[in-house]
């Protein structure tokens, strides 16, 4: 039976986990990861339909990483955003708030990027590192930990001991259950449908978000007369559009984003997901830590998902690097504490603040979305506040990690 002994185990190879394998493994630390996926079909196109909203801080932390330049030329930056009311009240009065890169020290505000660049280059670098194992279609049966040690059983038999597991493995997550670690999880009764299209008209680098009143739809510009949609609606109304034809899907959606791109064409497959806020009561434990989806699952209203993820990578791999050189236990509650309070109040303010947007926006009240629009009003006439938002937005603001700031550890 085969064992080995690594120092961090990381159980989920998506694209959170494997930037911290990558991260952690070019600092010196041996690492494993574990990932339920088959790698042949890893970078398979109709595997991949998701799309990412890059902001500032991210791309600082691929940058270091020289990723950067390997997906820029895949990437689509984004120069203004729109955000739209799109419920009747429209026509009585066009609330509509723009941010563009006049408020932005770049000269963007995100970039798109899609899920299987971005995934295949992460895996190209981690191939190339000696410290890293990456085992393909691997599941964990059994997950020990004590306070000196922890130990994995894989399917196949294997046997992995290493001084920390970190949870990466989504929601709901067999490793934090396994860990004895709750979640706190409420339903939106929402579901969003994700996909990429082609389009007649060029996006010239807009992001559109329509808020309709069962939910937000996101058109998000990719390379080329191509974007991604992300369109939320109530759960049941979700489920009948997503079962319509292409034909009759592309009518509906092209209505509803109130035919902005002209005549429009998917390209990818759609799929569809359900909607949850899910927190966990505590995100460590003696040897264990949960980061990503695993640890915070939020709203798409502000697709600030993944970047939340990487915000914890950044800094988790901060706390392990820096007390691993220090001769700390990187396994200890009192190291995983440092991670801990570190990255508590960024979570709480973006869970709350997508929390609130979804009630504030998703509804078809006259009094919301006309208190609504008024805010609107008031903030386009604002250069302060929408500079507010924008640096909020970069992932630059605040106590953040030296990764995201584009600093090496």
């Amino acid at each position: 039976m085969k064992q080995k002994k690594n120092n961090v185990a990381i159980i989920g190879g998506g694209i959170v986990g494997s930037l911290l394998a990558l991260i952690l493994g070019l600092n010196g630390l041996k690492i494993t990861v574990i990932d339920r996926q088959k790698k042949d079909k890893l970078f398979s196109k109709n595997h991949y339909v998701k799309s990412y909203a890059l902001n500032q801080g991210s791309s600082n932390l691929l940058n270091i990483l020289n990723i950067w330049d390997i997906i820029k030329t895949k990437s689509q930056p984004i120069d203004k955003i729109l955000l739209k009311q799109g419920s009747s009240i429209s026509s009585i009065q066009p609330f509509e708030l723009i941010f563009s890169n006049d408020y932005s020290k770049n000269n963007y505000l995100f970039h798109m990027i899609e899920e299987i660049y971005l995934k295949k280059a992460i895996v190209e670098k981690i191939d190339k590192c000696p410290n890293i194992e990456y085992l393909y279609s691997s599941n964990v049966v059994e997950q020990f930990i004590d306070k000196n040690s922890t130990k994995l059983v894989l399917d196949n038999g294997q046997i992995i001991y290493s001084d920390l597991i970190v949870g990466s493995d989504g929601y709901p997550s067999s490793s934090a259950k396994k860990a004895g670690i709750q979640h706190v999880n409420y339903s939106y009764n929402q579901s969003s449908i994700v996909g990429i299209f082609k389009h007649e008209i060029p996006h010239e680098n807009e992001a559109v978000q329509i808020f309709l009143p069962s939910g937000p739809l996101a058109i998000l510009p990719l390379s080329g007369n191509r974007s991604s949609f992300v369109w939320t609606n109530e759960t049941n109304e979700a489920v009948r559009i997503f079962n319509l034809n292409d034909l009759n899907f592309l009518n509906e959606l092209n209505t509803a984003f109130q035919n902005r791109r002209g005549q429009i064409q998917l390209e990818s497959k759609k799929s569809m997901f359900p909607i949850s806020l899910t927190i966990p009561k505590k995100v460590i434990k003696e040897r264990f830590v949960i980061i990503g989806d695993t640890a915070h699952k939020i709203h798409p209203i502000a697709g600030q998902g993944l970047n939340l993820g990487i915000r914890d990578v950044a800094a988790l791999a901060e706390v392990l690097i820096l007390s691993r050189r220090l001769g700390e236990d990187i396994g200890s509650r009192l190291v995983l504490n440092k991670y801990s309070k570190w990255r508590n109040l960024d979570v709480t303010s973006v869970v709350f603040f997508t929390n609130f947007a979804n009630k504030i926006f998703s509804n078809d009240n006259f009094l919301k979305k006309f208190a609504t629009g008024i805010g609107f009003k008031l903030l386009n006439e604002s250069k302060t506040i929408k500079n507010y938002f924008i640096s909020e937005a970069s992932g630059l603001s605040g106590d953040i990690p030296k990764l995201l700031k584009g600093c090496k550890l």
